[in-house]
Formats: structure tokens, sequence, C-alpha cells
């Protein structure tokens, strides 16, 4: 995956002669030119070239999945800090895969790499032009569909919890400040909403993946 690597770092920085080792190419870079290539001064001295992302096909996807699988759908969430959080908890957490959207949302970026501390390179990532389509197509598989939204209709994550599981369930994110689009909202099974305790009501989008994920996950 390693195409090479651009680094400010001495030639005997421990990492550089392990690259060294395994053969990849190194290119001496100034700090400046690093953060150009990232668009970020938060780059430790070293940048890596990788061999170009492929996404997968949602149908190609479903195929491979177990019996029992958990994926989430990110819908309009455009903070690249946020997208990669939710993928380093999606990967901690045990989901299988994230659908989202071309055009509701940020792409997997610099910043979304890096805020996923690797997991944009560990789960499988499906790329879709629909995402009202993509739910559909998952309902025909299996999967009870679940929104972290607020409404009359919702359940608090404790009651949801009580009640036995589906063994397929797609869980859809939504922005802070657009939520989820209402056609999905109309398409998903059962929203769930985390109880709050204190004056503020709400968690950023991120935190409450974690959480959500880790009660969802098995």
């Amino acid at each position: 995956i390693l195409q090479q690597v651009f680094t400010s770092s001495a030639a005997d920085d421990k990492l550089i002669q392990e690259l060294l080792a395994r053969k990849i190419p190194i290119v001496q870079s100034s700090k400046s030119q690093l953060e150009k290539m990232v668009l970020s001064p938060s780059h430790q001295g070293i940048v890596a070239e990788i061999r170009p992302r492929t996404f997968w096909s949602l149908k190609e996807f479903l195929a491979t999945l177990p019996a029992r699988a958990l994926l989430l759908m990110l819908d309009s969430i455009y903070d690249p800090h946020n997208f990669g959080a939710i993928l380093r908890v999606a990967e901690c957490f045990g989901a299988q895969g994230i659908i989202f959207s071309k055009n509701r949302g940020t792409d997997i970026t610099p910043v979304v790499s890096k805020s996923s501390c690797g997991a944009s390179e560990l789960l499988p990532l499906i790329k879709v032009a629909n995402l009202a389509e993509s739910v559909r197509s998952c309902q025909k598989e299996g999967f009870f569909v679940l929104a972290a939204e607020a409404n009359p209709r919702a359940l608090a994550l404790p009651q949801f919890l009580a009640q036995p599981r589906p063994e397929r369930g797609l869980l859809i994110l939504g922005s802070e400040g657009e939520g989820i689009q209402p056609l999905l909202a109309k398409l998903t099974d059962q929203s769930l909403y985390i109880p709050m305790k204190g004056k503020i009501t709400s968690l950023n989008v991120a935190q409450a993946s974690a959480l959500l994920l880790y009660h969802l996950a098995d």
C-alpha cells in the first residue's frame, strides 16, 4: 500500500530506519512542504503516499457480510474531524463498514484520515450516490434501520436495549445542524435518542456515535 514517504525527520530516526529496511522510498522534505501536502501543520514530520483508495460497491459489500452485522450510515457529516472521529469509533467497536454519500458530506480527506487514527484505511468504505436507495437495499438484505434522532416515536437508548435486538442493524447518524434528511427518517424502522441529564441537551455527533456503537455492537 505504501508508495513512498516524505519526511523532515533525521535519517537516523527509528521509524525512517524501519521504512528503509522495508525498501520503502524516503524523500527528505521541509516542514512547510509537508504542510502543503496535508493542508495542516499537524503532520509530525512525516507524510505517506499510499496506493489510490478503492471504495466498495454496496451490492458487493452486502454479499460479503455474515448473518450478524452492524453498519453505519453518515448523512451530512461535513466536518472532517467529526467524520474521522466517527470512523475511529466504528473501527474500535467492530462496525463492519461505513456508508456515506458522494454529495451530502465530506469526502475522505487528509484531515479525515488523520482524525481517524488509521481507521479510514482499515474499515470498508462504501461511497454511494443515493442514501435512500442504499437504505432500501440494506433492508432487502434483512437490516433493521435505526436513526439517531429525537422525535415523537423515538425510543430512549436504554428502552431499545431492553428489547430483543435484530441480528443485522444499520445505524444512521446525521449532522448536528441538519440532522437526518426527512426521506431517510421515513425509511427507518426505529429512531433512538440518548437521554441527557445535564443542562446541555445534546452530544457532539462523534461522541454520540461512540456511546451508541458501544451499546449496539456485540
